[in-house]
């Protein structure tokens, strides 16, 4: 039984609080489920069907603006440095959507183009839908976060839990459950005093992370058979948050949840694409490709974000 709708007689301690903590920067300090949720993995990547996809790639020196900035450390002030032309370029055309994604791809990357564009094409199209571009980069050590709808996996593994997560970054702080981040609102707080535990330790570094790591949760919960308790007799002690992320996606879907593949079959909105520019200095060679949108998509405002940065710091 899910969650959401399961009825079980759980001992819990309402923790109040006498004001709601910064979502970007309080720390929390509530016991955990679990020490974290690599054991989301197996059941997520079986139920979590593939998306068809075609990959084209750019050889014309021009890569995303935002991708080069995020690379080369202008976004996160320096703290990422890669050479912008030793990166791929794919436009990824999943079935499910008539605009296409920018990929950009380190060519020394610890995974494969298919391997990244795959797992992201598991997570259901109006999660996705919440992301301008993904961005894949070697590392000695697996980390990733989430800059304006665009995120990035240093070492990118198979995990899907992963790419759930900083997709859920983009949900919460772009809007996608209301005008302004559930992580900010008093709807998630109050839910949050209800419960006694948060997913697992990483969900106590603040507000912002508690959101995405339960929405992984979420995903499971509602897509794979059982649903959480299946495999988290503990699962009472996120119950509210839980519950409460699962009816705002069943908002955000009008009725279908924007958490489930197959309930909305085709994007509704997406992220603006970002401005083709050189990748080295000025050189170019022929004309930029053209990201105008073509389909009937509403564009993603993200100029009311509060910051840019989702400030996570995922490892693992």
């Amino acid at each position: 039984m899910h969650l959401a709708v399961a009825v079980a007689a759980v001992a819990a301690l309402a923790i109040g609080v006498s004001a709601h903590p910064d979502p970007y920067r309080d720390k929390l300090n509530r016991p955990t489920v679990h020490d974290n949720l690599d054991y989301l993995k197996l059941g997520m990547n079986q139920w979590l069907p593939e998306t068809t996809y075609t990959l084209s790639e750019w050889n014309n020196g021009y890569m995303p603006e935002e991708c080069k900035n995020i690379v080369t450390g202008k976004a996160d002030g320096g703290g990422t440095q890669y050479n912008p032309n030793d990166f791929q370029i794919f436009d990824v055309h999943y079935d499910d959507c008539g605009e296409p994604w920018q990929f950009c791809h380190h060519r020394s990357s610890n995974s494969s183009i298919d391997t990244v564009a795959r797992l992201f094409g598991k997570l259901p199209i109006q999660m996705r839908q919440w992301i301008r571009h993904v961005i894949d980069v070697p590392s000695q050590q697996g980390h990733a976060f989430e800059w304006n709808g665009s995120v990035i996996f240093f070492a990118a593994d198979n995990s899907i839990t992963v790419f759930a997560h900083e997709t859920a970054h983009s949900l919460d702080l772009n809007g996608a459950y209301a005008d302004h981040a559930l992580s900010y609102s008093d709807r998630w707080w109050n839910e949050y005093d209800q419960d006694w535990q948060v997913p697992d330790p990483y969900s106590n570094s603040n507000g912002i992370e508690d959101v995405a790591q339960c929405t992984v949760v979420s995903v499971f919960d509602v897509n794979v058979p059982g649903g959480f308790p299946s495999v988290e007799p503990n699962w009472g002690g996120i119950e509210h948050q839980i519950h409460l992320i699962q009816a705002e996606a069943r908002d955000a879907g009008e009725g279908n949840s924007i958490l489930i593949p197959g309930h909305n079959k085709e994007c509704t909105h997406r992220m603006p694409h970002s401005n083709p520019v050189p990748m080295n200095g000025n050189s170019k060679r022929g004309p930029a490709p053209d990201v105008r949108m073509r389909s009937n998509v509403t564009l993603i405002d993200t100029s009311k974000r509060v910051e840019k940065h989702s400030g996570c710091t995922l490892t693992w």
